[in-house]
């Protein structure tokens, strides 16, 4: 039994080994283009049509508007690839499409071309779809068609418009990261000053957000409001990544795991889990052993999700998640690729596994634990204040307490 919190993404097909998968928070944003389209643009703008019409047009310029997003990212994902950035993942979610990158791109140049490479294609689609209108428009009878690409043209125009703003992570704000990079050769100082960037032009939307609204433009300002915050977090999101690389660089699994475990026996009453190891140790999760073999892990939420009144009866390896891809790691693999592999399976622990033995367990807590303790010993060097006389090492508390 998988006892993990539910997923918040949904899988939806795979391209070329790349999965593409929706955020929850898409279905939002798909319901909501699609209604402004069909009850409110299309009617608006091209009246005299059958409301039936009007849907059947406006969920094809939806789904063709997500497509082109997904696309956008593919190409993204395409030039990452050929640069030795892996990317196996796309998620569509409420402001658009992020494809998923293993590292870093290893130069500017690179940079340049990953970053860039989108907007091109954007521009690309507008194009496309301005022909298609171009050709469609001549057929009389299909004029409500032709809305569709004109709207489809126009609306990667302003995809392509949006992305160049040059505030991190938007494309145009990787593009002058990368134009910093290459300036100044030091890739986290150009990261600092391109999410500053970011954060100043998310801050200027929600102030101009906040201008539509007192305007009497309620649903454009919240729009321009909820893009803005979207944007700061993201750029935090982004820059404190980078730093985390950074900090994390060379380091592998095996230099910051809990070795020897605690672990907890399969046949473990879940109420005995909960009293002798989970309140004893304070831990989130444990590995699980059956004849000195580990067959999975039990964690605090698989145990908080069985009823109180079968905790008694019900055995560890019964609501525990067993051995399987998603939470085992190599003891080589580098600490980062630790930290992506839980965040991608919405989980705190990994088992590090040298073939079928437990070598040991790494954890989001234990991985921060040390990035902090890593960025302290890094900062620039502070003498301590004078509090009234010198001190000594050691001379003036010569017992050490």
């Amino acid at each position: 039994m998988n006892g993990s919190s539910r997923p918040r993404t949904i899988g939806l097909f795979t391209v070329a080994g790349i999965r593409v998968e929706i955020d929850l928070s898409w279905l939002a944003i798909f319901a909501l283009i699609l209604w402004s389209l069909s009850a409110g643009y299309f009617p608006g703008a091209y009246p005299g049509h059958r409301t039936s019409a009007y849907w059947v047009v406006g969920l094809a310029a939806t789904l063709l508007f997500f497509g082109s997003v997904l696309i956008h990212e593919l190409s993204h994902a395409a030039v990452g690839n050929l640069k030795g950035g892996k990317v196996d993942r796309i998620t569509l979610f409420i402001f658009g499409g992020m494809a998923h990158l293993s590292a870093e791109p290893k130069s500017a140049e690179d940079e340049i071309l990953i970053a860039g490479v989108g907007p091109l294609t954007s521009l690309g689609l507008a194009l496309v779809f301005w022909v298609v209108h171009g050709m469609v428009a001549a057929i009389a009878a299909a004029s409500l068609w032709a809305a569709v690409f004109r709207y489809l043209a126009f609306i990667n125009l302003a995809l392509a418009l949006f992305n160049l703003l040059p505030g991190f992570p938007l494309d145009g704000g990787r593009l002058f990261r990368a134009i910093l990079w290459k300036r100044s050769g030091d890739m986290d100082k150009a990261t600092a000053r391109a999410a500053d960037w970011g954060a100043s032009l998310a801050w200027g939307m929600m102030a101009f957000g906040a201008l539509e609204i007192f305007g009497g433009a309620l649903v454009g300002g919240l729009w321009l409001i909820l893009i803005g915050l979207f944007l700061r977090s993201a750029a935090i999101s982004e820059y404190q990544g980078t730093v985390m690389g950074h900090l994390l660089q060379h380091v592998s699994v095996g230099d910051i795991m809990i070795r020897d475990p605690v672990t907890i026996g399969s046949d473990t009453p879940v109420s005995d889990a909960i009293e002798h190891y989970f309140l004893k140790y304070g831990y989130g999760g444990f590995p699980v052993v059956e004849g000195g073999r580990t067959i999975g892990t039990l964690t605090l939420s698989q145990v908080r999700h069985c009823p109180p009144q079968e905790r008694e009866r019900r055995r560890a390896c019964e609501i525990m998640r067993g051995l399987d891809p998603g939470i085992v790691i190599d003891s080589r693999a580098s600490a980062m690729d630790a930290i992506r592999k839980m965040n991608a399976a919405n989980i705190g622990r990994l088992l590090v596994m040298d073939g079928d033995r437990l070598s040991g367990l790494i954890t989001r807590t234990g991985v921060m634990r040390f990035m902090e303790i890593k960025a302290q010993l890094e900062a620039p060097f502070e003498p301590p204040r004078e509090s009234g006389q010198a001190r000594g090492c050691g001379l003036q508390n010569p017992s050490g307490q």
